[in-house]
């Protein structure tokens, strides 16, 4: 199984995510976006409890074809990675734009979406 976990990058609750990373199957491979907070966090715990983990930054061509806005990329790039799964970190979802931007495409790509907002 390959889940994407995102959100805030001004999550602090890391139990919260260790709490949902702790329900996944053993072999489940954790993808996040490479920023602080949430995606942080996820790496973290998922590395303490055994998970294989897949950080993912954005890259030239993020840049080349979105500029200021190259998050949009990296969020299509890793839900292009076969995804069945979001695991979404954020407080205030209307606020957001890179958690909001990749929950709307994994929705419409049929993709299971969670959204804890503690």
């Amino acid at each position: 199984m390959r889940v994407i976990v995102a959100g805030a990058t001004g999550w602090t609750d890391e139990t919260a995510i260790r709490r949902e990373l702790e329900k996944l199957p053993p072999g489940t491979i954790v993808v996040h976006g490479d920023s602080p907070g949430a995606d942080a966090l996820a790496g973290k715990v998922a590395r303490l409890l055994g998970l294989v983990v897949e950080p993912m930054s954005k890259n030239a061509a993020d840049r080349a074809r979105h500029g200021r806005v190259a998050w949009k990329g990296l969020n299509e790039r890793m839900l292009a990675t076969g995804v069945s799964r979001i695991l979404a970190f954020h407080r205030d979802i209307r606020s957001s734009k890179g958690t909001s931007h990749l929950i709307e495409l994994a929705m419409e790509l049929g993709i299971e979406v969670t959204l804890f907002n503690g």
